[in-house]
């Protein structure tokens, strides 16, 4: 992709032009924001950031995506960032034979004896498969707000900015996702 020199393009334009499948505006889009998608995906997969924001270029390319409010293309970008990384973080973890994170679980929970050797190890792994299985049932802006805000990916602030939210909301939405959560867990 060669870069173009023309004027700025205003982000409400690049969403436009991306949804029309014009080449050129991926190539603008990557200018302008492709460090920043890099480093939002290197949080998710590490060293293979590059080849998850080349991928979903490349996607974009063949299949242009359709962004449903032009003007929030930051939150457009993270999103698809986001799934892109997951989506690039199952095909690795089939590729080597593991299990999604929701595959496997017993409909009832292991008992462990608090006293069996081994003990906190294995609660913490029966705990774990439940948390993983219910951030798989939860909607996927509450997934990405509940990992990003507590798997560290990102400062509430970022959230924010990213969601282009107020604190109140923020706040109200990492509220009412914890909530689901929590009840998605209590059904487990």
């Amino acid at each position: 992709m060669t870069p173009s020199t023309d004027a700025p393009v205003a982000d409400g334009d690049l969403l436009r032009g991306l949804a029309e499948g014009e080449p050129e505006t991926v190539a603008r889009l990557f200018e302008r924001f492709g460090s920043k998608m890099i480093a939002f995906a290197r949080r998710y997969v590490g060293d293979e950031a590059d080849d998850v924001v080349d991928d979903l270029m490349q996607r974009w390319l063949e299949k242009p995506p359709r962004p449903r409010d032009p003007g929030r293309i930051t939150s457009f970008l993270a999103v698809s960032v986001y799934h892109a990384s997951i989506d690039w973080i199952r095909r690795e973890r089939a590729a080597h034979g593991q299990l999604p994170r929701a595959d496997g679980i017993s409909p009832e929970p292991q008992k462990v004896s608090p006293a069996a050797p081994g003990a906190g190890a294995a609660s913490r792994k029966a705990l774990e498969t439940r948390l993983g299985a219910a951030l798989e049932r939860l909607s996927s802006s509450d997934r990405l707000l509940l990992e990003s805000h507590y798997g560290r990916a990102l400062t509430a602030d970022e959230c924010m900015a990213l969601l282009g939210i107020s604190r109140s909301a923020f706040h109200q939405r990492l509220h009412r996702a914890r909530s689901r959560l929590l009840g998605l867990l209590e059904t487990a």
